[in-house]
């Protein structure tokens, strides 16, 4: 990997796209407006799909793509169990050390009287809402898939799965948008220092002449 990928190219894109998108949403609207206008948005599909989004990011997913790396593309193991160390421990430092009362929108509006529309079978947690430990890890994921796949397109597809877990965590009422942005940015910026360390700044350095 002489230079980067063109499918990191266009993730990149898309998560820029994303955090312009979902900044200029949290700037112009106050949480309750941010949280009533996605929550009035639902249906029963929209129920089922999201759920299944957020299951994308939890344990299970790292740990059968690091298995695949292991027998795939052995170069992409280490690297990727070093982004998922690196971004989970900065999230869950985040989480507990950093906004260890940040209040999730269950909480925040508790005493709110309005008809939020909840998702059966989701556990409504409370405390540790910044940042998005589950927009986190998909982001950081679909990097490393998104690495996979070379071409332009699959960086658009991953980042586009990463979009919908980050929108998935707001529908289901387990985050606020900032956490997502939040989120994000870690998984995207973990990831990126990772795979120029490992193979962008490497191979720089192999085509400096020695003195």
């Amino acid at each position: 990997m002489s230079s980067m990928e063109k499918s990191i190219r266009t993730y990149l894109f898309t998560f820029l796209l994303f955090e312009v998108i979902c900044l200029t949403f949290v700037g112009s609207h106050d949480r309750f407006a941010q949280m009533q206008w996605i929550n009035m948005h639902y249906s029963r599909w929209a129920d089922y799909l999201f759920r299944a989004f957020s299951a994308f990011a939890e344990i299970l997913t790292p740990i059968v793509i690091f298995l695949y790396f292991i027998w795939k593309k052995k170069n992409l193991a280490k690297p990727f169990l070093l982004s998922y160390a690196l971004s989970t421990g900065f999230i869950q430092f985040a989480k507990h050390v950093i906004f260890p009362h940040d209040l999730r929108p269950f909480a925040y509006f508790r005493g709110l009287l309005y008809d939020w529309h909840l998702v059966d079978g989701v556990f409504m947690n409370e405390y540790n809402s910044m940042p998005s430990g589950h927009t986190s890890a998909a982001w950081f994921m679909c990097f490393w898939l998104a690495l996979i796949g070379k071409k332009g397109w699959s960086g658009i597809l991953f980042g586009l799965l990463a979009v919908g877990v980050g929108y998935s965590r707001v529908y289901l009422f387990q985050h606020f948008p900032i956490d997502t942005a939040v989120g994000a940015f870690v998984g995207t910026l973990t990831s990126l220092s990772i795979y120029y360390a490992y193979f962008l700044k490497s191979q720089r350095n192999d085509q400096i002449p020695a003195a």
